[in-house]
């Protein structure tokens, strides 16, 4: 009934959506792994300590869930210090980083990780074994017309 929604309720989900979106992301990303093996600290001679694989898939996946530019995902990162610590950053990439990072992204291995992904939020079958499946009605659009018969 729509009388009965919790409307409270309904607005801190929408609220903390990219939150859950991040946790069920980080959940699959430890089963399927890094996109890339780590990169070894102690062999890098010089620049700053580069961000980890799986951090980086989960900024990208991010900003492929909230429909951003790389530019506005890094602006949301500075202004938004609590998602870097979710997303395990010691401090907000680039949006050159962001890129170059989704740029090495392969298509096999996104295709994996969605694979897991939609397994991971699929609902369960809560279905009866005896109940019989329920088929959609086709109406006229959906077969392309009514068969002519010869005496009509």
């Amino acid at each position: 009934m729509p009388g009965n929604i919790d409307w409270r309720d309904y607005h801190q989900k929408r609220k903390n959506e990219h939150k859950r979106f991040i946790e069920a992301a980080k959940a699959v990303a430890a089963r399927v792994g890094p996109p890339r093996p780590e990169a070894d600290p102690e062999n890098r001679s010089r620049g700053r300590p580069g961000y980890s694989q799986t951090s980086m898939l989960l900024v990208n996946l991010l900003r492929i869930y909230m429909k951003r530019s790389y530019r506005d995902m890094e602006a949301y990162l500075v202004a938004n210090p609590a998602v870097c610590a979710q997303l395990d950053l010691p401090s907000p990439p680039g949006r050159d980083t962001i890129h170059r990072h989704a740029d090495s992204l392969t298509e096999r291995y996104l295709r994996r990780f969605n694979d897991a992904l939609v397994a991971a939020q699929k609902k369960r079958d809560s279905m009866s074994v005896s109940m019989p499946p329920v088929y959609r009605s086709t109406g006229t659009r959906d077969v392309g017309g009514l068969p002519r018969t010869e005496n009509a």
